[in-house]
């Protein structure tokens, strides 16, 4: 199994520095104390730091994103990147559902560096190869509240397999319900993706979350950072 970038995709955004971790043995379960504690120490940061929504898209993380957005066709403000409808959903709530041991390190890495967090199952995965590409027009897409596939626009960029229905639309906006994290998940991906000043930074940051705590849930935890110049990650076997 492999995850990469298409060469079109990186030629159009050619500062994107992407982290990905390879996760085997995970084990099902509820976040152990750490995990909440992360999760709950970011949930207070955010609350602290944010006062409004109208905020967040200063965020330097969250406004490179809105640009690439633009970029890309995208209305930023109807479709915001996974990362800003995270800390936006703090803001206007004062916090996020806990949903179990991945998600919940998931969420607090994201919340913690400002840039999306976004694990797949493997299984759910057709062929040999993820890959973060434009759409050619025939592909769809399925969200968990949507009832029909929908069908995904040429050159929308999205998370790719070898199969028609596509794990993500619009980038980083929305995963779809196609390798959703799951009570039985053992084998997993998380990407990880910035594009702002300090994107290099913000991603190993996140690694660095991530790889703290994952060990504690899973038997193998391998991690790569990606870009331009490296497009490839092979999972270790």
């Amino acid at each position: 199994m492999r995850f990469g970038y298409d060469a079109a995709l990186t030629e159009r955004c050619p500062e994107l520095v992407a982290g990905v971790v390879w996760v085997d043995g995970l084990a099902a379960g509820p976040a152990p104390p750490e995990v909440a504690e992360l999760l709950a120490a970011a949930v207070a940061a955010v609350r602290a730091a944010i006062a409004a929504p109208p905020e967040i898209a200063r965020l330097p993380s969250i406004a490179a994103w809105r640009l690439v957005y633009s970029r890309f066709g995208v209305k930023p403000n109807r479709y915001p990147c996974a990362a800003e409808a995270l800390v936006r959903r703090v803001v206007e709530t004062g916090d996020v559902p806990r949903i179990g041991a991945l998600v919940d390190l998931c969420n607090a890495a994201s919340l913690r560096h400002g840039i999306p967090v976004a694990p797949f199952d493997l299984r759910a995965v057709v062929g040999d190869t993820l890959l973060v590409r434009l759409a050619a027009g025939n592909e769809t897409w399925r969200g968990s509240s949507t009832a029909d596939a929908e069908p995904v626009p040429a050159g929308e960029v999205v998370y790719a397999d070898a199969g028609s229905e596509v794990l993500s639309r619009r980038w980083n906006w929305r995963q779809a319900d196609k390798g959703k994290i799951a009570a039985d998940t053992t084998q997993v991906v998380i990407t990880t993706e910035a594009v702002h000043a300090e994107s290099a930074a913000a991603v190993a940051g996140v690694l660095a979350d991530l790889t703290a705590y994952l060990p504690n849930i899973a038997a193998r935890v391998d991690k790569d950072i990606l870009g331009a110049g490296q497009p490839w990650s092979v999972r270790p076997v």
